[in-house]
């Protein structure tokens, strides 16, 4: 379910604010009102699970849409915006979405506690001369205001079952007519009944124009959740804006009991901002938690050989990788060669050390003849490369050269260095130049594209996430930013 919803949200945010057309007079002559001062925010009752807000105008970034993308892409992106406001069971017949739509949208999703699907409630602001007929196009025209309408459409499902509209021209609908009953007490006690995420938008949000909230890791589709650790008080705040073809996506932990917001990532992230020699992957981070970043550019030995290593390996370590070359850095614990001498991919495999400039080199090497279909060839197995000095361990699939040692070493050391004594978390990912292959890691991509039959297809030109956490802080901090290409 929360899949479908966030997915919803993107192709929606794209059919509302970035694939317009035409923009009427009427909207030119709107300003873009601070979002945590609209007042869609009254029509929220508390507890959902998650929310989803804007007050994007589409005038601000036409131009930009349609001279970035073709009468192809645009075509497709209304295809899918039909196809989910069926199921939504809105059918706005011969209207367009831009002359109703009046730059105010949430949605939100509530706990069902009698089906194993979630409840939605979706609130939008549309114009003063529109009402519900213009969104339901049924043949039977609605005339009464104020009153919770049923949606019902002959041999079709409909998600939203209910809709209303108020007398300040915002439509109601949900799934549950209850979520529209506590929406319309909430606007009427506002705002002593202030949601949950109403402080959250006003400290740290108000300037923004997309937000997507949840209050689990789980349930968020941008954060890496397998080894974060979070708080019950935490919220995970979700921006999107986009640029060119790209769909800017940023996602914070926050905690105003910890005075945990935006601003505490602005010093994390700057420091993360170092120049990896334009290395593809870049990771500081425990080895089981970068295996997966780098398994689509591998080869099965690699992978076996590394998945045999973390077996071993318990440090943080930084992995660069360029292309398929790729070398992992940690600290000598004098232990390391060992463990290299202990690896059973490596069995039989030579080994040849050289030493230079309090550096010893050592390559693992191997070269059989073997019988195929009685025919005798010769196999050669990749081979593996360390580097040791009294502070560092280095090993890799290629020779690194004389010159590139010391400015890797700067990078771990730098990474290294930013690891307080109490951290027991410290990740930073950077990975950029990405192509469909090495995305498979990155789920919702995938899923993405799959849901919507490739007609809008979305890919990742880059991610970064960077976690962190103390003893005896009980708040991680943990960041990501995805950079998602549309129609490359």
């Amino acid at each position: 379910m929360n899949f479908k919803v966030i997915a919803i949200i993107i192709i929606l945010s794209l059919c509302f604010f970035f694939g317009f057309k035409t923009i009427s007079s009427y909207r030119n002559e709107i300003s873009n009102q601070n979002i945590g001062e609209l007042k869609i925010l009254k029509y929220l009752p508390r507890d959902n699970k998650l929310l989803f807000i804007s007050n994007s105008q589409s005038s601000d970034i036409r131009s930009s849409f349609e001279r970035n993308f073709n009468s192809k892409n645009i075509d497709g992106i209304i295809l899918i915006k039909n196809s989910i406001l069926s199921y939504l069971g809105i059918d706005i017949g011969d209207n367009k979405l831009e002359d109703l739509y009046n730059n105010e949208l949430t949605i939100s999703t509530y706990n069902n506690n009698k089906r194993e699907k979630d409840d939605i409630l979706i609130v939008l602001k549309i114009k003063p001369e529109k009402n519900i007929n213009d969104l339901l196009n049924l043949s039977n025209p609605i005339d009464q205001n104020d009153e919770i309408i049923k949606i019902y459409r002959e041999n079709k499902l409909n998600y939203l079952n209910y809709i209303y509209k108020t007398n300040d021209d915002y439509i109601i609908a949900s799934s549950n007519k209850k979520l529209i009953l506590d929406s319309i007490e909430a606007s009427n006690n506002w705002p002593e009944t202030k949601n949950n995420f109403s402080a959250e938008i006003l400290r740290n949000f108000k300037n923004e124009n997309n937000i997507l909230f949840t209050t689990k890791l789980k349930d968020n589709l941008f954060l890496n959740n397998e080894n974060n650790i979070q708080a019950n008080e935490d919220i995970i705040a979700t921006t999107l804006a986009l640029k060119n073809k790209l769909i800017i996506i940023k996602t914070y932990v926050i905690n105003n009991k910890k005075n945990l917001d935006i601003f505490s990532y602005k010093n994390l992230i700057n420091q993360n901002e170092i120049n990896y020699d334009n290395y593809q992957i870049s990771i500081y981070s425990d080895l089981n938690s970068s295996i997966k970043y780098i398994s689509p550019l591998i080869n099965n030995f690699e992978k076996r050989l590394l998945e045999e290593l973390n077996q071993y390996l318990t440090q943080n370590i930084l992995l660069l990788n360029s292309n398929q070359d790729w070398i992992i850095i940690l600290e000598n614990n004098h232990q390391n060669n060992s463990i290299i001498s202990d690896i059973k991919q490596l069995k039989d495999f030579n080994k040849y050390s050289l030493e230079k400039n309090d550096y010893i080199y050592s390559v693992y090497t191997k070269d059989i003849l073997e019988e195929e279909e009685e025919i005798i060839k010769q196999s050669t197995y990749k081979d593996l490369f360390t580097i040791e000095s009294d502070k560092l361990f280095m090993i890799s699939n290629t020779l690194i050269k004389d010159g590139k040692i010391n400015s890797i070493s700067e990078q771990f050391f730098e990474l290294n260095n930013k690891k307080g004594a109490n951290d027991f978390i410290y990740k930073t990912f950077d990975i950029k130049g990405l192509d469909s292959k090495e995305t498979q890691y990155l789920s919702f991509i995938r899923n993405l594209n799959f849901m919507f039959n490739n007609i809008i297809n979305f890919s990742a030109s880059e991610f970064k996430e960077i976690s962190k956490q103390s003893i005896p802080e009980r708040n991680p901090l943990i960041y990501s930013e995805h950079k998602i290409e549309i129609f490359q």
